[in-house]
């Protein structure tokens, strides 16, 4: 009914941007057959510029496609997170630069997280959640968008585990 494509990442901390391989292939697929599609993007920002130059990224290789929900910002650097000599505040401030320049940019911003680092860890942004919370029935007690609640789903004609995720409109 609906996709998230991985834009791409960076090669580590301050390190060169990439592509994800399947990315041009899948997101022409899905804007062929009619299939909403939304981006995420793997971020390793370690500060608010670094966070605008991802948005800024993304943009440029999401510009020619339809992009009909939201573009996310997925921060899950959580082993290098004393590299980064940030506060849980900081990190918040770099996630609302990525969603404001993807916004300012015309397009729709949301946080992707865990329910621990929703509930212990994020402050709260002013944009929508794409919770992840692998579970049966979510105890996330704040409001979200989207919510991923497993890994190993399988849908027609992908080979190997897809992540599932359930749409509240």
């Amino acid at each position: 009914e609906f996709v998230f494509i991985r834009v791409g990442s960076t090669r580590g901390i301050n390190g060169e941007y990439f592509l994800d391989k399947k990315f041009q292939r899948n997101i022409e697929g899905f804007n062929k057959v009619g299939i909403p599609v939304g981006i995420y993007f793997y971020s390793y920002a370690n500060n608010k510029a670094s966070a605008i130059e991802d948005a800024k990224w993304v943009i440029d290789q999401i510009k020619d496609y339809k992009i009909d929900l939201p573009v996310a910002y997925d921060w899950e650097s959580w082993s290098f997170y004393n590299e980064f000599h940030q506060s849980f505040y900081s990190l918040s401030t770099n996630a609302k630069a990525y969603l404001d320049t993807i916004n300012n940019a015309g397009y729709e911003g949301i946080l992707y997280s865990s329910k621990n680092y929703l509930e212990k860890v994020w402050y709260d942004l002013g944009y929508d959640v794409w919770l992840a919370h692998y579970t049966e029935k979510t105890s996330y007690k704040g409001n979200y968008k989207y919510w991923q609640l497993c890994s190993n789903g399988k849908v027609d004609g992908i080979s190997g585990n897809v992540d599932i995720n359930i749409y509240y409109n």
